[in-house]
């Protein structure tokens, strides 16, 4: 509303200013004026005036655009004494100086000025922006309560880059995690505490595996860690995860809790699909708990996609078992 207002003022002001000029001022004669210039100049009052309108509509506050609006209340000065000079000798010569060159001069300045003042903040903003973006998607892509990749990042996005990969060069291993007996623990000490179990297996997780693999809460007490290599290296980080894990302490009201975990491993190969694979692992870990649990089994060859042998990796001479 105050830009509004000082708009009306500046205009009456600057129509009657050019009314004195003209009833004031020698008149050029019809031949000697140039009607392309004038023409010209009435265009680039239209255009300006369209752009006022356009900063008006925007109603926006910020410095940048108080400036716009300044640079081109300057801008309408000098081409409204450009238009005039097409057609009257506007007298003393200051005048046009003053109102015509160096209004133009300083509208453009201050317009340029504004430019980079906004482009600087609107690279902020973009910055800011894509800050937001990556926090959003990672908020979208983990689970809250392990910070693990979830079920819909698997689905969404990580099947896409597995199928870009040529396995043979860069060969990767699925390994299935389940915690042991996890539902009689949550029934002998409660959800909150099962809760705490879960996310104290995830950091082990998480810790013990490298920059390159990914770790996702797969489901309740279930995780699935995507290991860059094959079989030989997934075995070697199963066995970290498997060891730390169970010599790390966790206790309830000042308990020790004796725990363990179950891993069953498979690698991916070009001729299964992905799904087939994560069916493997999944098998492989159900050997694990039928094996009497704490244990790593590998899903070995298969045949009509159902594994036909499983492999017991052998854990440190230290690890007990149960």
């Amino acid at each position: 509303m105050v830009r509004v207002r000082a708009l009306f003022a500046f205009v009456i002001v600057l129509t009657g200013w050019s009314i004195h000029l003209l009833n004031t001022n020698q008149p050029i004669e019809n031949n000697a004026i140039n009607f392309f210039d004038l023409s010209s100049e009435v265009f680039t009052i239209i255009v300006i005036f369209m752009m006022l309108f356009v900063n008006l509509r925007l109603a926006s506050t910020t410095s940048e655009s108080s400036m716009f609006f300044i640079g081109l209340l300057s801008l309408l000065c000098g081409h409204t004494h450009d238009l005039l000079d097409e057609v009257i000798n506007i007298q003393p010569l200051f005048i046009s100086l003053i109102l015509e060159n160096a209004a133009n001069n300083v509208g453009v300045l201050v317009i340029m000025f504004a430019l980079f003042k906004w482009s600087g903040r609107y690279k902020q903003q973009i910055k800011l922006l894509q800050e937001q973006k990556l926090a959003l998607t990672s908020v979208s892509n983990t689970d809250p309560m392990t910070h693990l990749y979830n079920r819909r990042f698997l689905n969404d996005e990580f099947k896409t880059r597995l199928q870009s990969l040529n396995l043979e060069q860069s060969p990767h291993t699925l390994a299935m995690i389940d915690l042991d007996r996890f539902k009689h623990f949550n029934d002998t000490y409660g959800h909150l505490e099962g809760d705490k179990l879960i996310q104290h297996a995830a950091r082990t997780i998480l810790n013990e595996i490298r920059e390159v693999d990914y770790a996702f809460r797969f489901g309740g007490e279930e995780f699935l860690v995507v290991i860059k290599g094959n079989i030989t290296t997934a075995r070697r980080v199963a066995q970290r995860i498997h060891k730390v894990y169970y010599d790390s302490l966790f206790a309830v009201d000042g308990l020790k809790i004796e725990k363990s975990l179950s891993i069953g491993l498979k690698q991916l190969d070009d001729s299964f699909a992905f799904e087939q694979a994560l069916n493997q692992a999944d098998l492989a870990l159900y050997q694990a708990k039928k094996q009497g649990r704490n244990c790593i089994i590998e899903s070995s060859t298969c045949t009509n996609n159902e594994p036909t042998s499983f492999i017991q990796v052998t854990l440190n001479k230290d690890l007990a078992t149960s």
